[in-house]
C-alpha cells in the first residue's frame, strides 16, 4: 500500500467517526528546488535550527535569519547551545513554516569566530548579517561595533544542501 493509499485510509476512517474531516491526503506534494525554497525563506525572516546534541538527542532554538548568497544567517551569542553543537557536529536541520506552509534544509553550518574588537573580519560577517536580516542600515554603526564586541557576538551560517516540505500554492 502506498503513503498516498494509507492517508486516504485514515482520511476516511476519521471522516467516519466525524473528526479531522477538514484534511485531504489527495494533495500532489511535488519537490521543492532549493531557490524556491531559499526564497520562500528570505520571505518568512523566522525559523527554527535543529542542532545535534553531543548524546545525538537534537536541540531547537528559535532565530531571525536572513538568506544571503544562497546562506541561511543569524547572529547568536557565545555561550549557547547551538554553537557549541554546531562546532561539534555541523550537520543542521533549518526549519521555517509560514500560513500552513513549511520547509525543512538539511546542511551544514558554520560559526564565526567570536567578534574582539570593532574592526575585522569577524565583525564584517556580523555587519553582512544584521544588514540581511534587518534590510536596512543600523543607525549607528559605532554602537552596533561595540555592542557586538560587548556581547562577544558570533554569527552562524547554513549551508542548505537539500530541502523538503511543502509550500502551499493558496498562499504563492
Amino acid at each position: 500500500m502506498t503513503l498516498k493509499a494509507v492517508g486516504r485510509r485514515i482520511a476516511a476512517d476519521a471522516n467516519r467517526a466525524g473528526i479531522c474531516t477538514h484534511y485531504s491526503f489527495d494533495m500532489d506534494i511535488k519537490p521543492i528546488d532549493l531557490a524556491e525554497g531559499l526564497a520562500f525563506a528570505d520571505d518568512v525572516r523566522e525559523g527554527t535550527i535543529i542542532t545535534l546534541r553531543s548524546d545525538g538527542r537534537p536541540q531547537s532554538s528559535d532565530v531571525h535569519h536572513a538568506v544571503a548568497d544562497g546562506t541561511i544567517v543569524f547572529s547568536v551569542l557565545p555561550t549557547r547551545a547551538k554553537v557549541f553543537n554546531i562546532e561539534r557536529d555541523p550537520r543542521v536541520v533549518y526549519h521555517v513554516s509560514h500560513e500552513g506552509s513549511y520547509l525543512s534544509f538539511d546542511g551544514l553550518a558554520e560559526v564565526s569566530p567570536i567578534a574582539t574588537e570593532t574592526h575585522g573580519p569577524a565583525m564584517d560577517i556580523l555587519i553582512d548579517a544584521f544588514r540581511a536580516v534587518a534590510k536596512k542600515e543600523h543607525p549607528d554603526w559605532d554602537e552596533f561595533r561595540e555592542a557586538m564586541v560587548q556581547e562577544r557576538r558570533r554569527a552562524i551560517t547554513v549551508t542548505p544542501t537539500s530541502v523538503v516540505g511543502l509550500i502551499r500554492p493558496v498562499w504563492r
